[in-house]
């Protein structure tokens, strides 16, 4: 699949594939395990629970602008790249001191993003466009190298730009986020309609690395978002337009109270062959808030065909979990019995699920948590987690360790902790 090595963040494009060997470290990629990170130097002290009561940190906890985010993390090679809202840094995955790259293309105002890496150069997605931008690794302007846009206003506006650009006019589709496999860049172009209960539709597009003109992939009614490559296939989360029932009941609801939360459809998990066709439907699946400004992911990550995902079965909140899908048969596993919304990693023999979610599954009590099950295996282990009251919001795995972006809500110090998998 990838001919360079390549890392996600926060989001969750970046899975693995078939063909040429990615980057381990990579969300949801397979193949051999880069160097691993130096161990940590504190002593490994846990909780009853398993959680760590002494952290490691590759970046100490510090202020950023106006108390922000790390908001994306990237192993590449020996390097570690990450960003806040203004400045991209860089510092070794062994540890030593943090130098600023340059400044980081603007960020909207969900603030998601994604980094990945190709040759000499880091790449990006510009929120919620279509667009692409790069810029070298030793630093550098940012330039937008692909621009599906009609109005071809380039990457990397801050909000403001973005709003003054968009008065007067017509709403333009809007962009998921992008899965990049090293070769090309997949993702959902979301249309809103217009009005209160107008249904949304979307298309699921590919493009080149190189350039050129958009492919289209699979055409829908709903909101396509949270787009993977799963070896020969293409997943993506579904959020249908509601029913006629649905909203005449939505609408009945409003009328009592006010502040009535909106109605959505049917929530799916499916998956498109990438040379684009019908779609398959693998498994009816929700998060706390699917769609919409606000909405929660369910898919995790990817292992060749299969698939691993985080939600509640057929939108039964009664019924959450994580689970195994086979793309190719739309078989599914339970792996464990709990909602956890974040990512999962290929290394070596195992499946690495860093992410957010209860302590102890069916218990009260919530953290950052680090999972593993071997790529065979049939039940996820807790190996390790941080319930200090932090909230995670980027991570990486390079070998033995995890790397979690961390911020304190209290303090507005942000840092990336380093976590032993064994």
């Amino acid at each position: 699949m990838r001919t360079v090595a390549l890392a996600g963040a926060l989001s969750l494009s970046c899975k693995g594939q078939s063909g040429a060997p990615p980057s381990p470290e990579t969300k949801g990629s397979d193949g051999a395990t880069p160097a691993a990170a130096a161990p940590p130097s504190a002593a490994v002290a846990k909780s009853a629970d398993g959680c760590l009561t002494q952290l490691d940190y590759l970046v100490p906890p510090q202020k950023y602008g106006e108390n922000d985010l790390i908001r994306a993390v990237l192993v590449d090679g020996a390097q570690v790249f990450f960003r806040d809202m203004a400045d991209l840094r860089r510092v070794p995955l062994a540890g030593g001191p943090v130098v600023t790259v340059g400044k980081a293309p603007a960020l909207s105002l969900r603030g998601t993003t994604e980094l990945w890496q190709a040759g000499g150069d880091l790449v990006t997605q510009s929120p919620g466009e279509p667009i692409f931008m790069k810029a070298p690794k030793s630093g550098g302007a940012w330039t937008s190298f692909i621009d599906l846009t009609a109005a071809k206003k380039g990457g990397g506006r801050d909000v403001a730009t973005r709003i003054l650009q968009g008065m007067g006019q017509a709403s333009a589709p809007g962009a998921s986020a992008a899965a990049f496999d090293g070769k090309a860049f997949y993702f959902g172009e979301i249309t809103r309609g217009k009005g209160r209960n107008a249904p949304a539709s979307s298309v699921l597009k590919s493009v080149s690395f190189g350039g050129g003109e958009a492919r289209t992939l699979f055409e829908s009614p709903g909101e396509i978002s949270e787009v993977t490559r799963v070896g020969d296939h293409v997943a993506f989360h579904l959020v249908l337009p509601p029913t006629a029932e649905q909203l005449k009941a939505a609408e009945a609801e409003r009328r009592k109270n006010k502040f009535a939360f909106g109605v959505s459809g049917e929530n799916w998990v499916m998956a498109v062959p990438t040379a684009g066709g019908a779609g398959k439907r693998l498994m009816r699946l929700s998060s706390l808030f699917s769609g919409g400004i606000v909405g929660t992911s369910t898919i995790l990550g990817a292992d060749g065909e299969r698939l691993y995902v985080s939600g509640y079965a057929n939108e039964d909140l009664t019924k959450p979990g994580v689970h195994r899908v086979d793309v190719s048969s739309g078989a599914s596993q339970q792996l464990d019995q709990r909602f956890v919304r974040g990512s999962a990693y290929v290394s070596g023999s195992r499946v690495v699920i860093v992410g957010s979610g209860t302590v102890e599954s069916g218990k009260v009590g919530s953290g950052t948590l680090v999972l593993t099950v071997p790529r065979d295996g049939k039940n996820l282990t807790l190996t390790s987690c941080i319930a200090d009251k932090s909230t995670l919001h980027a991570s990486a795995v390079a070998g033995d360790v995890a790397l979690v972006s961390l911020f304190q809500t209290s303090t507005g110090l942000a840092s990336i902790a380093r976590v032993p998998l064994r």
